[in-house]
């Protein structure tokens, strides 16, 4: 009952994420991206590359993987997995799965529009405003020429890695509503990301001092 009021509640914020990036992304305020057409350098194909291999075996990929795999365990998710180690070598896998294939999804069909995987971060303006541009950068992408626009790869990408764990997962895992669970954290997922890139620099100098 509490995991199932949890994700509930991760959805309604989501949503509340979604809808206010969005409507910060037609704001006049928030019409143009930090990345201008000045410092805005658009990726390479090798950089895309890069960075699906970086997002599946790089240090930081798998570092998130082994938190998501302690995270998912300690609530046994999926249950018929267990909490042994069996368990945990098949969640870890999947993990590493699912992120393979978003990721791969995301930057192929991104290049076909000129979508930026890349988080972009902002580096200036107030807290609330970088942290506005980190949340809406989960929905929106930079394109060749540092605007702002929807982030189609992306969203194929986070549709169709979650269609084709199915086939993997088991029974209690692969509801329409788990499905939905699934796509909805892998977005919260991101913007966590985003909000990390986007003030970790910030928060090492201040450590350092």
């Amino acid at each position: 009952m509490w995991s199932c009021s949890l994700v509930d509640m991760g959805i309604s914020r989501l949503a509340a994420i979604m809808l206010s990036s969005l409507a910060l992304a037609v704001s006049p305020a928030f019409a143009q991206s930090p990345a201008t057409t000045d410092d805005y350098v658009p990726i390479t194909g090798a950089q895309r590359a890069e960075w699906v291999v970086d997002g599946t075996i790089g240090l930081r990929g798998l570092g998130v993987g082994v938190i998501a795999d302690a995270w998912q365990t300690a609530w046994n998710t999926p249950e018929e997995w267990g909490r042994g180690w069996s368990g945990v070598g098949k969640r870890y896998v999947s993990r590493e799965a699912y992120v393979t294939i978003s990721n791969s999804v995301e930057a192929g069909l991104g290049a076909i529009w000129g979508e930026e995987p890349r988080y972009i971060p902002a580096r200036r303006g107030s807290l609330r405003w970088r942290a506005a541009y980190a949340a809406k950068t989960v929905v929106l992408a930079q394109r060749r020429d540092g605007r702002l626009a929807p982030a189609w790869g992306r969203y194929a990408g986070n549709v169709v890695n979650n269609i084709v764990e199915n086939a993997w997962l088991p029974p209690s895992a692969t509801t329409t509503r788990d499905t939905v669970v699934r796509s909805a954290t892998g977005l919260l997922g991101r913007l966590g990301a985003n909000l990390l890139e986007e003030f970790w620099p910030d928060i090492k100098r201040r450590l350092h001092r």
